[in-house]
């Protein structure tokens, strides 16, 4: 994650986040969840899409996780091969938050601008409102250290590796901004982070627009988060949850992304005029 790479190489290049098995994991997607909560159907639906060499459906199942190298696009998925219809819904996300960093830079606005995403997302008609998402993150004096702790609390089974260095680099990056002259006691910093997720070739994507104030976070940007905590600490972390509804002239654009058609110029055109200058 060096500053030499262009960002949409970032965007699109994941690293591997571990995974766990599947009675451990719980879904971020309502939908998700209720299809796993109806025994039947899932494990017909299970041993259909991911079959073991004994056909059993009670056999183990797992969850494979995957992060981008910006820290913005999390996947869990049942399966090592996405199906087609997953895969074009997953592509479209990474080609809409390319074209969302496109126009947070046409209007000289960082990744962690909360006022611009909430623009972006409340006038481009591509996500749904479902639910407020509070979450008290305890932070222990003990040998993992802060930001370890906090992640491992906003995003279950990610324990080590490339992946949780990405995440503690957003976290590190966040700090720094808190930290920063023109930040007001009242400012806002967000963090956006989509979820894709797949259940046996039934995928579903949520975004979680993170948000904090300074004082909120002051006790943790007193201590530096690449460090542990000499007591223990309480975290109040906010977010507004949506779900994204993928339409097809985004779907469309996925297989062109590096080729920056005038269809794309256009979407980052129409997603620039929702933020304010």
């Amino acid at each position: 994650m060096t500053n030499s790479i262009p960002t949409e190489e970032k965007i699109r290049t994941f690293v591997d986040a571990g995974s766990t098995s599947l009675d451990r994991y719980t879904f971020v997607s309502e939908k998700l969840n209720e299809m796993r909560a109806k025994p039947i159907a899932f494990r017909a639906r299970a041993a259909e899409a991911a079959p073991e060499p004994d056909g059993g459906p009670d056999s183990e199942k797992g969850v494979v996780f995957r992060l981008n190298q910006t820290g913005n696009i999390f996947y869990s998925t049942t399966r090592p091969e996405l199906q087609e219809g997953t895969k074009k819904l997953f592509d479209s996300v990474t080609v809409l938050f390319a074209a969302m960093t496109k126009a947070l830079a046409e209007k000289k606005k960082d990744l962690f601008d909360y006022g611009a995403w909430s623009a972006i997302i409340s006038k481009s008609g591509y996500f749904v409102e479902v639910q407020k998402f509070t979450k008290n993150l305890t932070i222990e004096n003990n040998s993992l250290t802060i930001d370890t702790q906090i992640v491992q609390q906003l995003l279950p089974g990610m324990t080590s590796g490339s992946s949780m260095e990405i995440a503690k680099s957003v976290l590190s990056a966040i700090n720094g901004e808190y930290k920063s002259e023109r930040m007001t006691e009242k400012t806002k910093l967000g963090h956006l982070l989509f979820i894709c997720e797949e259940l046996f070739g039934a995928p579903s994507v949520t975004v979680r627009l993170f948000f904090a104030e300074k004082t909120t976070h002051k006790r943790i940007t007193e201590s530096p988060c690449h460090k542990t905590s000499s007591v223990k600490l309480e975290l109040l972390q906010e977010a507004n949850t949506f779900l994204f509804v993928s339409p097809d002239t985004i779907a469309e654009f996925a297989g062109k992304f590096g080729e920056a058609p005038a269809a794309y110029d256009g979407l980052i055109k129409k997603l620039s005029d929702y933020i304010d200058a």
